[in-house]
């Protein structure tokens, strides 16, 4: 386990839950050893994301106070939370690739910066078909400088997609962290590699929960770092007399 790696990109990953969260309302913090994000959940992203190993005695107070379906990511798969109430709802691994070179190359005429709410109602429709999770991405987020939202284009369509998002700095360089990719199935190296492609001079950090696909992922030049885990709260069960 490459521990200096791992927490980058766990610091990387709270970043991004930072930005969606308090995009939505929610009052964020980063507190010693963890990020959370109060007063507001969405779909699909946690409410505390670790940021060390053994966050300490905070970070169960403030696990103890978490509402039903509230989602913990453990950054580093170092906690057992059942004894919180919390069941694990899965488990990934770290994906690194090093920066490849120090230049940066111009961008392919096929890459495309969403830059306005109508491209992200396109990018939205590629990323996922459940117009109820659309909400997780309000315009707003196109204005923050450390997130981009990436197409690649083909015909006039949007063929494949992804969020990209920096910090902290690893090694005198801004990580980039890779999250939310879309693409045909059968597409996925050619698409990460397409969307990657700008990037050569930058650390690159994702995670992926698919054991499956990490050969995909090592042909591109990432490194596994690490293992991760997500816990959820469940509702409690209603009693019948």
């Amino acid at each position: 386990m490459d521990t200096g790696r791992q927490g980058a990109c766990a610091h990387n990953n709270a970043l991004w839950c930072n930005a969606v969260l308090t995009a939505a309302g929610a009052t964020a913090r980063f507190h010693a050893g963890f990020w959370q994000a109060e007063g507001r959940s969405l779909p699909l992203y946690p409410d505390i994301v670790t940021l060390s190993p053994q966050p300490g005695a905070e970070f169960f107070a403030a696990l103890s106070a978490l509402p039903a379906n509230a989602a913990v990511k453990d950054s580093f798969d170092s906690l057992d939370l059942q004894a919180s109430g919390f069941e694990k709802l899965l488990t990934g691994t770290w994906l690194f690739r090093p920066a490849q070179t120090a230049n940066k190359p111009a961008l392919s005429t096929n890459w495309q910066k969403i830059t306005h709410s109508e491209g992200l109602k396109k990018w939205l429709t590629g990323w996922n078909e459940n117009v109820n999770l659309h909400r997780v991405f309000p315009p707003s987020l196109l204005n923050l400088k450390t997130v981009d939202f990436a197409a690649i284009t083909g015909n006039g369509a949007i063929k494949a997609g992804a969020v990209f998002n920096s910090g902290p700095k690893l090694d005198g360089k801004d990580l980039l962290g890779l999250t939310n990719v879309f693409c045909r199935k059968s597409w996925r190296y050619s698409a990460l590699h397409d969307l990657l492609e700008p990037f050569p001079h930058r650390p690159v950090c994702t995670y992926e929960a698919d054991d499956k696909l990490l050969p995909v992922y090592r042909q591109l030049g990432f490194e596994s770092c690490g293992r991760l885990g997500v816990w959820v709260k469940p509702r409690p069960t209603s009693q019948s007399d």
